[in-house]
């Protein structure tokens, strides 16, 4: 079935709720008996334990909310990222000495620039703080620097040593707060949760996220670009209540480049604005990493051919002619029209309305053209010129005879077209430019749902119009 542009854009909004859901791994028992396995803590703490990266207390126990020191952090840190705490070069620090307890994973964090001490001191036996640890963790993870974002804790000040590893935790999903609007920065980090920071960590390495913020938009949402999308070179998680989100996470599939549109909506205007990117995706020392590209969508448009044995025409052209609504032919090198083989294809390189005279040798028809471009795809729209500024259709056109005919309703979207039987014809007249539904039922009980499409050209009226085998496709709309 051929599609129009419009019918796509609406299919993909009342679509695009869909979404896959991936179930965490399953513990079948926690390792610690004060271990919640059902929960994210719970689960970090077990992956963990079971790698040999953390350990619990001489009586089985792991104690969660015990608070953790910094040489127990670095420990752990070292660990994750499977750092070689042998060969190490003494860091010098005058509490730390080779033989001390963790040592190596102390040096080699050291050795790594991912800890510095304070005035030659790196106090092991202390408490480290939530805004410490977010240092060590963008640090230890190589994870960039994210500072065109709003953040909702009002306890991370401006200008604070912290500020910008909050943020590139929080624009990583990596952190939630204490409560929706602190973050705790110098508040102790509990055992539990240095576990799920670091496994949260982890898991972002190679992600690339875009906030809503970003675009001062309220919401945000993704889509595939291009004229072969790209879902297997990049995914994103989607909610599945709600496809409009705060934030998105793009994660790497294979390595590749495909494109991405980030749609915004404001809640103010009510108005959606689109955002395209490049997504690269590229294997950095074994592991996949994205890099978001922000682009200017025209310079990266790909033109999609138009099969015109597909199309509303009644036949299949070998020749056409181009003009622009003021008459001018348009330049052969805007356009490229194939024909062979009783097949034809046609692409226009420019966005605009058009007049198109299809000939074959023995028949003509005039069509008008609608090209623009839609998530970087430039397609090309047919429309039938109403001569009268209505559509009739007849019950050969219905194979039934028409009784009664009705517009279905699309969200709260006003009404674009009257339609009315006479004559055991179906008329129908546009209001104004945009889609409609009509439900069409005939005297024996047939039924019939017919998608139409109006366009203005000039002063007269252009339509296109099929029938639909399911209404229901547009529901939420």
């Amino acid at each position: 079935m051929k599609t129009h542009r419009f019918y796509q854009i609406a299919m993909a909004s009342a679509l695009a709720t869909s979404a896959i859901v991936i179930a965490p791994p399953a513990h079948a028992a926690s390792v610690f008996p004060d271990i919640n396995a059902s929960t994210e803590e719970g689960q970090a703490v077990i992956n963990l334990a079971e790698r040999g990266i953390i350990s619990g207390y001489p009586d089985g126990t792991f104690k969660p909310a015990n608070p953790i020191t910094r040489t127990q952090a670095a420990k752990i840190l070292a660990g994750i990222l499977k750092l070689d705490t042998v060969h190490v070069k003494n860091p010098n620090f005058k509490d730390i000495k080779p033989g001390d307890e963790n040592y190596g994973a102390i040096a080699a964090l050291a050795n790594a620039g991912i800890i510095s001490g304070s005035n030659g001191y790196f106090y092991p036996t202390k408490n480290i703080t939530r805004g410490q640890m977010s240092k060590m963790i963008v640090k230890g993870f190589n994870l960039s620097i994210t500072n065109g974002i709003n953040i909702p804790f009002n306890d991370v000040k401006a200008g604070n040593e912290y500020e910008p590893y909050i943020k590139t935790l929080f624009a990583n999903s990596i952190t939630k707060g204490t409560t929706p609007t602190t973050f705790g920065p110098q508040n102790n980090v509990k055992r539990s949760q240095l576990a799920s920071f670091v496994v949260r960590a982890e898991n972002a390495q190679g992600n690339a996220t875009v906030h809503a913020s970003q675009f001062n938009q309220d919401y945000i949402f993704a889509s595939y670009g291009g004229v072969k999308p790209a879902n297997d070179i990049f995914t994103w998680d989607e909610d599945e209540e709600d496809f409009m989100t705060e934030s998105i996470t793009v994660k790497p599939l294979k390595e590749g480049t495909g494109k991405l549109v980030i749609s915004g909506f404001d809640e103010d205007t009510q108005e959606f604005t689109d955002f395209f990117y490049l997504v690269h995706v590229k294997n950095v020392n074994g592991k996949l990493q994205t890099t978001l590209q922000k682009v200017n969508e025209e310079d990266y448009v790909e033109n999609l051919p138009l099969n015109l044995a597909d199309s509303d025409l009644k036949f299949v052209p070998t020749e056409v002619s181009i003009q622009t609504l003021d008459g001018q032919d348009l330049s052969p090198e805007l356009y490229n029209f194939k024909s062979a083989n009783n097949t034809a294809t046609l692409s226009i390189y420019k966005n605009g309305q058009y007049i198109i005279t299809f000939t074959n040798g023995t028949q003509q028809q005039i069509m008008v053209a609608d090209v623009d471009t839609y998530d970087f795809v430039r397609s090309i729209d047919l429309y039938q010129v109403t001569m009268t500024d209505e559509l009739t259709l007849s019950s050969k056109d219905l194979s039934f005879e028409p009784a009664n005919v009705a517009l279905e309703k699309l969200n709260a979207q006003p009404a674009t077209v009257k339609a009315s039987i006479k004559d055991n014809n179906v008329n129908v007249t546009p209001i104004a430019e945009g889609p409609a539904i009509l439900h069409i039922t005939g005297k024996n009980g047939e039924t019939a749902y017919l998608y139409i499409e109006f366009l203005k050209i000039g002063s007269k009226w252009a339509t296109y119009h099929e029938f639909m085998d399911d209404p229901e496709e547009f529901n939420g709309m």
